[in-house]
């Protein structure tokens, strides 16, 4: 057992994927070979077997380049975030890379012109939290990569 974990665990450092959904995994009990959902899914059991799940998309992660387009963008347009203010700790607390967007949080979007600066992401979007920009999957609101601070 110990063996299995470790080796596993040497997998997915070696693959970059998040250990969060695997660790959840085990100490349900899926994974191992004991299984109480009796064919039923669950969120750890979901998404570490489908490739368009949580547990896929975590290694998601907003690359430099885009990361200083955003930030410039941010610099030369200060009417876009004027009057911007960083969320109340509680609900910071609930903005996490892997986790999803809490409902009726306010959020703004790109403007069309930043959108075309950067590489196409399909299925994915840009929007702007507080101060932080989130990079979402649009179907589910999943959290993939978060820019805290951007300005």
């Amino acid at each position: 057992m110990i063996r299995t974990r470790l080796l596993a665990g040497v997998i997915i450092a070696a693959t970059g994927i998040s250990t969060a959904g695997i660790s959840s995994a085990w100490a349900q009990g899926n994974g191992n070979g004991k299984s109480n959902s009796h064919g039923k899914s669950n969120a750890a059991g979901a998404s570490s077997q489908s490739p368009n799940s949580a547990q896929a998309t975590l290694s998601v992660v907003i690359t430099t380049g885009e990361r200083q387009t955003i930030l410039g963008y941010f610099q030369q347009h200060p009417a876009y975030y004027a009057g911007a203010q960083p969320l109340p700790p509680g609900i910071a607390k609930k903005i996490a890379r892997g986790g999803t967007m809490p409902p009726g949080i306010a959020k703004r979007y790109f403007p069309g012109e930043l959108i075309g600066l950067l590489p196409p992401r399909p299925g994915q979007q840009w929007v702007v939290v507080g101060t932080d920009v989130l990079l979402i999957q649009a179907a589910t609101n999943l959290i993939l990569d978060i820019l805290p601070r951007a300005f």
